[in-house]
């Protein structure tokens, strides 16, 4: 009696047709829920005056008069256990107060910046904070494939924790912004905007290949992330 034929597992490549076999989509949910709570939103205050003004205002938005400070928002993720937290320079350049929103805290906290590295738009902040047990570890850049799949979980126009799935579609992108230097930027087609910056860009084993840093506003599906081997170097440098 004829056996009944085997059915392909994902990604499985059938032995005669040489073709691939149906591949299933993950499922991002567990990651998102592992890692949420190690992301936070940023909002910076500059005192200073021709600062550029965030263009409609914010729930949180209560520090005193425009005219007087504009704010900036931006992400950062806790990536040790001491509670330093990431981001880009450029989120908290100028800054006269740097506020972070946690994850089912309803009052923003205050942090301080540790350090920075201007040449290359990395800044380490340390804050009051308890430290998630899923904090966000660096991923060795080596490990970083063209075509794999990646979460971006940032605050996009200021909404905390949104979420974006994309893949790696390029690696050591270099780009020169102004003064700042990106020797080998991930480009990614995740949904990056304005208030993305300083947000991790994960993948599936839940690591950080890159921290968002840049979007095309020309084209859609164009972004940039500053890739985990200048994150790790900027980070020993730092601290």
């Amino acid at each position: 009696m004829a056996q009944p034929a085997k059915r392909a597992t994902p990604g499985q490549r059938n032995r005669k047709t040489g073709r691939l076999g149906t591949v299933r989509l993950p499922d991002f949910a567990d990651l998102v829920e592992r890692y949420k709570k190690a992301v936070v939103g940023i909002e910076v205050v500059q005192d200073q005056a021709g600062s550029r003004v965030f263009s409609f205002s914010m729930p949180w938005d209560r520090m005193g008069s425009p005219a007087a400070r504009s704010v900036n928002i931006g992400t950062g993720f806790i990536f040790d256990d001491r509670g330093y937290i990431l981001t880009n320079e450029h989120v908290v350049h100028g800054a006269s107060q740097v506020m972070m929103r946690i994850y089912g805290r309803k009052r923003p906290v205050q942090a301080r910046i540790v350090g920075t590295d201007y040449v290359h738009d990395i800044a380490v902040l340390r804050a009051e904070v308890a430290v998630p047990k899923a904090k966000l570890a660096i991923a060795r850049a080596d490990r970083v494939r063209v075509g794999e799949w990646v979460v971006a979980i940032g605050s996009p126009l200021g909404l905390d924790h949104t979420v974006t799935v994309g893949i790696i579609s390029s690696k050591d992108r270099p780009m020169q912004i102004g003064d700042r230097e990106y020797p080998n930027l991930l480009q990614t087609d995740a949904a990056i905007n304005r208030g993305n910056s300083g947000g991790p860009l994960i993948n599936l084993r839940g690591e950080v290949v890159g921290m968002n840093t840049a979007v095309s506003q020309s084209s859609q599906g164009i972004g940039f992330a500053i890739a985990a081997n200048v994150l790790r170097d900027a980070v020993t440098r730092i601290l």
